[in-house]
């Protein structure tokens, strides 16, 4: 049919790959943005968004199955753990929802329609640097907040620390969303920047002493994230560890200092440190790691061979008390997304150049003091 379109899904590895035929009059697809603590747990990133899939009846034997809640499941590449769909059983019967970071860049595919869950948040998280749409407190139909009275307005910003505030607390629990993965990131309050430390030049803002994040839109996150813009802390191994509290466990390894020795420790096949709990990793490319809840597929380090001593640290994952964006200890690049490139020319370039203008607009006449230089 001349006006029909066919539309394709895959994973990362590319060992899945979906396809399903729709009109054309019936695009852009329609898609919601989560941003409630369970999705953020459950992929990494700062919200879940998902749209609704053309054929309900799509075979998904062939992935891996988390049961997210009692009527939704999610599903995902046990191989590289990208997640690709979600079927939700409601009074109206199953559906199938795809992730919309496993769509291609088709110019026009994809709308985001609204934010739900936006309360969850506490700071706002995501929800203020994306595109402009309906943005519910709870579930769609609850209270509907505007930009000036959601959690995260220039008015409200009481959940934020003030700007040019040192890091807090000493230490910051983060886990998965079925909780195989839980460890803790002591504060970047101890340390310095050492020109000879890459471990330390890379992940510390040395006026607030908070460890740098951004925003990034490459594809490889994308597809293995399932959302299209998403965020990474970036962390020296030394500052992780087992204990959610950050203490010490006298007489017990500590969580390991070196790329090398994580892996080891990872892949173990014979007295393997139960700690680690479902951690998995798979090789992306020669020099990338990206680790993984292997149950529940949630992303939660991502690692370059060259930066030893380093792990970027999923976002989504953090527990911390300022809100889902960790500002009291995070130190973010607002008005910058890495690797825009890999968005332009499509639907998705739209909405990093929302996270740009928006993140930019929104936090500059605030946190000035607290930009990534």
């Amino acid at each position: 049919m001349a006006d029909s379109i066919t539309i394709k899904a895959q994973c990362l590895c590319k060992e899945h790959m979906f396809s399903a035929s729709l009109a054309e009059s019936a695009l852009p697809l329609r898609a919601v943005c989560c941003h409630c603590t369970s999705c953020r747990r459950v992929t990494g990133s700062l919200y879940s968004s998902c749209a609704p899939w053309p054929n309900p009846s799509e075979d998904l034997s062939g992935l891996d199955k988390y049961s997210y809640s009692r009527h939704t499941d999610i599903f995902f590449c046990g191989g590289c753990s990208s997640k690709l769909f979600c079927r939700v059983v409601s009074t109206l019967g199953p559906a199938v929802y795809v992730v919309t970071g496993a769509l291609e860049n088709t110019p026009g595919l994809v709308e985001y329609s609204s934010h739900m869950f936006v309360g969850d948040t506490v700071d706002g998280g995501a929800s203020v640097w994306l595109p402009p749409a309906k943005r519910w407190n709870g579930g769609r139909g609850s209270q509907e907040l505007s930009l000036e009275s959601s959690p995260a307005s220039k008015g409200l910003l009481s959940a934020s620390p003030p700007a040019g505030a040192r890091a807090s607390p000493s230490a910051t629990p983060f886990h998965c969303h079925c909780r195989g993965v839980h460890l803790s990131l002591r504060s970047a309050a101890d340390l310095k920047a050492d020109p000879a430390e890459v471990s330390t030049t890379s992940c510390i803002n040395p006026q607030s002493l908070k460890f740098k994040a951004s925003a990034d839109s490459c594809d490889s996150c994308r597809l293995t994230f399932g959302s299209d813009v998403n965020a990474w802390a970036f962390a020296p191994l030394t500052h992780i560890g087992f204990d959610v509290a950050g203490n010490s466990s006298p007489g017990l390894p500590e969580f390991p200092r070196s790329l090398a020795a994580l892996r080891g420790a990872v892949t173990a096949t014979r007295n393997r440190d139960a700690r680690l709990g479902t951690l998995a990793v798979y090789d992306s490319s020669p020099d990338v790691e990206r680790y993984f809840c292997s149950r529940c597929a949630a992303n939660v380090f991502y690692a370059v061979r060259d930066r030893d001593g380093m792990v970027d640290i999923a976002v989504g994952l953090l527990h911390h008390p300022n809100g889902a964006r960790a500002e009291g200890l995070l130190a973010w690049s607002y008005g910058k997304v890495g690797w825009d490139v890999d968005a332009a020319g499509g639907w998705r370039e739209g909405i990093v150049t929302s996270v740009k203008s928006l993140s930019s607009e929104w936090m500059t006449p605030v946190r000035e003091g607290q930009h990534i230089g």
